[in-house]
């Protein structure tokens, strides 16, 4: 009983023993940055205090640095290894408004701006088991810091494992919110961010970052939403974003710009997003520019890519998908790489509803395309309001330039523009718009193995049909059941193998229009609803007037076509069509193919009467010095050109061209072309103002051009300046401005002696124009960055005006025109120049 009763006594006291032990333990490895000399009253700078308290709690094997209800004033802090941070709810950790109190640290990774030093707020470098946590707050104070060179990170870490941030709100960051670089294992769960404080403030910045969780952040951003960047050697791999809501006034969720290493297997779901609800800022535009981002344009790789379960709102372009060779130098640290690959992305179960007019796009480049694309189950409802002229425009490739969904304006299809790719399907895709669209649907050029699946849009009656094929094989349409339109697909310049199959075309006048490059042997249509025995009758012949009033009839294998111009139906009997002839009256042409017992659909245009093509005016809208000798022409043969000086409508009446139209004078010219049997052509508007030689810059400053804020640059020959006056170069810096949305239009006269070649450089971070004599020679957007361009013209003895113009958008403010030329080297052109 005795040693019973001992052996119990002596369990309660190790068991005792052990409890206070624990309790003691974990009383310890907590750190009050109070204990530490920390004053928490927002004046105080807490710096000292609360490193004091980091490297004490790291000293002890780690634990949790605790930030009582309180506002601890900081600069730079270093957090170690097993320690971190716990902020309290109603406690903030505020960032000090002096940049000194941030001093420069350094780092080894190369990366593309090229720097070896770098500013934090909160920074750990090449520790591990890590973070924040808590419900308080992390204010940057971003705002008092702008116009230095590198400003702080809010938070940052570099090579670092198991680095997890949880629950708090980080806001007005004076950079990018948080950048994690070469890190392996982050976990970002539940943050609210505010990332409105100055420029380039991205909310999340994954870089060369393995094995990384996002999810549930509820984030409004100035600049990028959730991006992943590849800046140097090194893949960002293994991501997965989910449940976050991101609201940007530029691209909400991206993977690119930078590139050079590459990413794989990432996953994003379950996300709503959204433009930003700030009002104003310094980057991108109001309405946001994509909501799915993926770029490769320095080398890298990207593949096994699935986004599902997204909700947009307003965003210019729901999805954009680039693949491009800008090729940006890293050297001296790397050299720059070929271009990458993109390819194996899936993209499912997405609504987005207000996007812009711009139009989405997946785009490659020759001879290197995107390769198997997956678009399944997607809703978008767009803007709308593009017009036929968009429609037919020819984009350049831009292979060297910055990737943006807005680069190429305004798409010539309005859904989806695929340019060089491989492997595309669309399934269970739908369009419509708020606005009527004069454009179509899709456009594919230069593309190979395309799945269209259940598609269907919404088009006007004038579009040139649902789909275009442009040099596009191995299609195959399946299970479509479009809304009513004249034409589903347009297949033009040596599209081929193109098939069609149980397809509903019930409401559709013809299914397939092809051009004189098709080979029926490279199309096939099976089982399709109206029935129709074969191609032959699957097909129908183009009618088409030409804007010299030439009516066209087209149909494949040299089948005879007859045609009717009194509604009836096409027989046999009917007019045989040889050649291309003339029809100005209002008139419905029908016409059908006959080949033996065969007859092809019967196709139907009618016409209302012919239209004078609208004059040319060249030059047009221009500031000009002195005088200007304008050109005016019409196409329609035998028109006559009527023209006006002062605004008013042209009638049959009014001054006539005879070959010789000067003027001295600002004006308005209207000019309308006219022809016996004819409509009269459209009125063409020109703007002219006349400007007056004067010593220096002369500057006309502009502020919210219009109705919105979406243009690079305006029409200032539409506009009013809020005020004008004279500075001595080409820039803003002593023009008072807004800061953000403002535009720029300036004119100044050299006197060149030597005749011979100069050259003109322009330097901008936003849209910018140089001109000279009225022509354009420099078209510069640096709109994610300062961007100098140059151009070579050759100049005669004498005077020659010089205009720049500008537009502010957001980032960074920069405006420099420098020049170099017979007997001097580049300099900034100035007021010693600028004389007369």
């Amino acid at each position: 009983m005795y040693n019973r009763r001992n052996n119990n006594l002596l369990r309660i006291a190790f068991f005792i023993l052990f409890l206070f032990s624990t309790i003691f333990a974990a009383s310890n490895s907590v750190y009050n940055v109070r204990t530490y000399g920390a004053k928490g009253n927002g004046k105080t700078l807490d710096t000292k205090a609360i490193q004091k308290t980091i490297n004490a709690c790291a000293a002890n094997g780690g634990g949790t640095v605790e930030f009582p209800v309180g506002v601890y004033l900081s600069g730079t802090i270093a957090l170690k290894d097993n320690v971190f941070l716990h902020l309290q709810a109603g406690s903030v950790l505020l960032g000090s408004r002096n940049m000194d109190d941030y001093p420069f640290s350094s780092i080894q990774y190369p990366n593309s701006d090229k720097k070896r030093t770098y500013r934090a707020f909160i920074h750990g470098e090449k520790i591990s088991n890590s973070g924040i946590t808590g419900f308080g707050e992390i204010d940057g104070q971003g705002k008092y810091l702008q116009g230095h060179k590198q400003r702080p990170h809010l938070l940052k870490f570099i090579d670092c494992k198991n680095i997890t941030v949880k629950d708090v709100t980080l806001k007005h960051p004076a950079a990018w919110t948080q950048h994690y670089l070469y890190c392996d294992g982050v976990t970002l769960r539940d943050l609210k961010i505010y990332s409105h404080g100055g420029e380039n403030n991205d909310l999340v910045d994954i870089d060369r970052t393995r094995n990384t969780v996002i999810d549930g952040i509820r984030g409004d951003s100035d600049d990028d939403g959730i991006t992943l960047k590849s800046a140097g050697k090194g893949l960002v791999e293994n991501v997965t974003i989910s449940n976050c809501i991101i609201r940007t006034r530029t691209n909400a969720i991206k993977a690119g710009t930078e590139s050079y290493g590459g990413f794989r297997n990432i996953v994003i779901t379950n996300c709503v997003i959204g433009p930003s609800l700030a009002v104003g800022g310094y980057s991108g535009r109001d309405e946001g520019l994509a909501g799915i981002a993926l770029e490769i344009v320095d080398g890298g790789i990207m593949e096994n890519v699935t986004i599902s379960n997204i909700v947009i709102e307003e965003m210019a372009a729901p999805i954009f998908i680039r693949l491009g060779n800008r090729a940006r130098s890293y050297k001296p640290l790397l050299d720059s790489q070929p271009i990458g690959s993109l390819s194996k992305i899936k993209i499912s179960n997405i609504i987005a509803k207000n996007a812009g007019r711009t139009g989405c796009s997946i785009v490659g480049e020759i001879g290197h395309p995107i390769r198997d694309i997956t678009l399944s189950n997607i809703d978008i409802n767009f803007d709308g309001g593009g017009t036929p002229a968009e429609s037919l425009a020819e984009k350049p490739e831009l292979v060297n330039e910055y990737p943006e969904c807005i680069r190429l304006g305004n798409l010539p299809s309005y859904g989806f523009f695929v340019r060089h790719a491989q492997g595309i399907t669309l399934r269970d895709v739908k369009f419509s718009y708020n606005e009527a669209e004069h454009r179509p649907a899709l456009i594919f050029d230069d593309v190979q193995h395309l799945k269209l699946i259940n598609f269907d849009a919404k088009t006007a009656d004038d579009a040139l049909g649902k789909v275009i094929l442009y040099n596009t094989s191995d299609v195959f349409v399946n299970a479509c059941s479009p809304e009513a339109a004249d034409i589903f697909l347009r297949a033009e310049r040596n599209s081929k193998n193109i098939r069609f199959s149980a397809n509903d075309f019930t409401r559709i006048l013809q299914p397939l229009y092809i051009d004189e490059t098709i080979k029926t042997g490279g199309l096939a249509a099976v089982g399709n609803i109206p029935r129709r025995e074969g191609l032959f009758e699957f097909l129908q012949p183009n009618i088409e007037r030409d804007s010299l009033s030439m009516v066209h009839i087209y149909y494949p294998d040299g089948a005879e076509i007859r045609y009717t111009t009194d509604g009836t139906a096409p027989a046999k009997s009917s007019k045989k069509y040889s050649k291309p002839f003339k029809q100005v009256a209002p008139v419905t042409i029908k016409a059908a193919a006959f080949k033996g017992n065969q007859v092809s659909h019967t196709a139907v245009l009618k016409l209302e009467r012919a239209q004078v093509i609208m004059p040319h005016i060249v030059p047009a809208n221009q500031f000009f010095y002195d005088k200007l000798t304008i050109k005016l022409y019409c196409n329609t043969k035998g028109a006559v050109i009527r023209y006006t000086l002062d605004g008013s409508e042209p009638t049959k009446s009014s001054l006539k061209y005879s070959g010789n139209l000067q003027i001295k004078n600002s004006l308005v010219l209207r000019v309308k072309a006219f022809k016996k049997g004819y409509e009269a052509s459209t009125t063409a508007v020109s703007r002219y103002q006349a400007i007056e030689k004067k010593n220096g810059v002369q500057y006309k400053y502009y502020e919210d051009h219009g109705t919105t804020k979406r243009e690079k640059l305006p029409d200032f020959l539409l506009l009013k300046p809020l005020k004008e006056g004279i500075t001595d170069k080409f820039s803003f810096e002593k023009i008072e401005n807004s800061g953000t949305y403002f535009a720029l239009l300036m004119h100044g006269f050299i006197n060149i002696k030597q005749p011979g070649e100069y050259t003109f450089y322009c330097a901008s971070n936003d849209g910018s124009r140089l001109s000279v004599d009225n022509k354009v020679i420099v078209n510069n957007d640096g709109d994610h960055g300062l961007i100098e361009k140059s151009a070579v013209v050759y100049l005669d003895k004498g005077d020659h005006l010089i205009e720049v113009r500008y537009y502010q958008a957001g980032g960074g403010k920069h405006l420099q025109v420098f020049w170099e030329g017979p007997g001097f080297k580049k300099k900034e052109l100035s007021a010693e120049e600028l004389t007369n």
